[in-house]
C-alpha cells in the first residue's frame, strides 16, 4: 500500500496504490488522519485509481476520515474506483454519505463547491 500526497489549489489529494486490507489499514488510517489534522486540511480527495483491493477493515478507514472531515467542517470525496473496489463502495452505499466521482476533476469540483 502506497499513498502519495498532492494538491490542486485548496484541495488535498491522496492517491492510493496497491491493496488496503487488515494488514495495513491501521497504518493508513493513522497516516492520513495525522496529515489531515496536522495540516488542518479542509477539502480532501481520495484518488483510488491505483487501489486494486479493499477489505472491510480498510473500507472503515474511509468512513472514519469522512467523519473527521465533517467534524472539522471539511469535505471529502473519492474518485476513480476500480471495478472491484467500486462494488464494495456500492454495497456499503458509501455514495449516500460522500461523493463518489468518476475522475479527479469531478471529485475536486464536488469538494470545492458549496453544498
Amino acid at each position: 500500500m502506497e499513498v502519495t500526497f498532492s494538491t490542486a489549489g485548496e484541495v488535498s489529494i491522496f492517491t492510493l496504490q496497491g491493496k488496503l486490507d487488515a494488514l495495513n489499514q491501521k497504518v493508513f488510517g493513522e497516516q492520513i488522519t495525522k496529515k489531515t489534522a496536522d495540516e488542518n486540511l479542509k477539502t480532501v480527495v481520495l484518488d483510488l485509481s491505483g487501489l486494486d483491493y479493499i477489505s472491510s477493515a480498510g473500507f472503515r478507514e474511509f468512513f472514519m476520515l469522512g467523519r473527521q472531515m465533517q467534524r472539522t467542517g471539511g469535505k471529502m470525496a473519492v474518485c476513480a474506483l476500480q471495478p472491484m473496489v467500486a462494488k464494495v463502495f456500492e454495497i456499503a452505499r458509501f455514495q449516500t454519505a460522500y461523493p463518489v466521482c468518476a475522475d479527479q476533476a469531478s471529485a475536486i469540483a464536488a469538494v470545492s463547491n458549496p453544498v
